[in-house]
């Protein structure tokens, strides 16, 4: 598993976070760019997007670091081609969605606000057709705590912060206040809906939200780690049971 070691090993300090964290770019350029693990067509950049692939776990990353990988128009169509793209990949397995630099997803572009509900209603009704983990580092707000609540899974560094921001005079999608309720039960979804607060990583484990709490910087590679052992067992029933589950929470 000399994958995972690398893993672990390609750190490197962030003052945002006063944590530890994974140089994305550095470890895909010492990984992959000898082309021994993969094809270039199993490596797609989009503009606000980057997949990695290895073996049968795909890697999506949002990539807007400067803006905490808030999502906007242009994002999120590169995200709907990226997951396309591994639904239809029959080697991949399970994917792993994560954001570069140290947070998941700020929520929505405040200069995209007034044309993007729909849309991102749109894409947030849907279903992945395969597995998929978030890694959740740093910001998860609004729209970046649906995407968490989109994936199969949640693998939640401690110093991870998840909310819906009240700020905002947006109201949030009916699939997400499913799943949020499904997740957390009706007091607890109430409380987070009405107040707009913070949810730590801590919380978030108690009541569901997060499947591991895991160190600051890890989370991508605790994700790669969990995805080699489900990707060990057969699909086909998994897929069934998975699309049963969602078949469940959409009634």
């Amino acid at each position: 598993m000399a994958f995972l070691k690398q893993f672990k090993l390609i750190l490197h300090s962030t003052n945002s976070t006063n944590c530890l964290r994974f140089d994305t770019s550095t470890k895909y350029n010492k990984l992959f760019s000898s082309g021994a693990v993969f094809s270039s067509n199993e490596n797609v950049i989009y503009p606000n997007v980057k997949t990695f692939k290895h073996q049968h776990i795909t890697l999506i990353s949002l990539n807007r670091p400067d803006d905490k990988n808030s999502l906007n128009v242009a994002t999120l169509n590169d995200l709907r081609k990226a997951i396309t793209n591994f639904e239809n990949d029959s080697s991949s397995k399970i994917g792993i969605l994560y954001g570069e630099g140290g947070s998941f997803c700020a929520g929505i572009d405040s200069n995209e606000f007034s044309k993007a509900p729909q849309i991102y209603d749109e894409f947030l009704q849907s279903h992945c057709q395969k597995p998929i983990i978030a890694a959740v580092s740093g910001f998860a707000y609004n729209i970046g705590f649906d995407l968490c609540l989109w994936c199969d899974m949640r693998i939640v560094e401690e110093n991870a912060v998840m909310a819906i921001d009240r700020k905002l005079n947006m109201s949030k999608s009916k699939p997400f206040l499913k799943r949020l309720l499904k997740t957390i039960g009706y007091s607890k979804t109430m409380d987070l809906l009405l107040t707009g607060r913070d949810v730590n990583s801590k919380e978030a484990f108690e009541c569901g939200l997060a499947n591991r709490v895991v160190a600051c910087g890890s989370s991508v590679g605790q994700a790669v780690n969990m995805a080699f052992n489900i990707g060990k067992f057969p699909q086909q029933s998994i897929n069934y049971d998975r699309s049963v589950i969602h078949k469940i929470i959409s009634e």
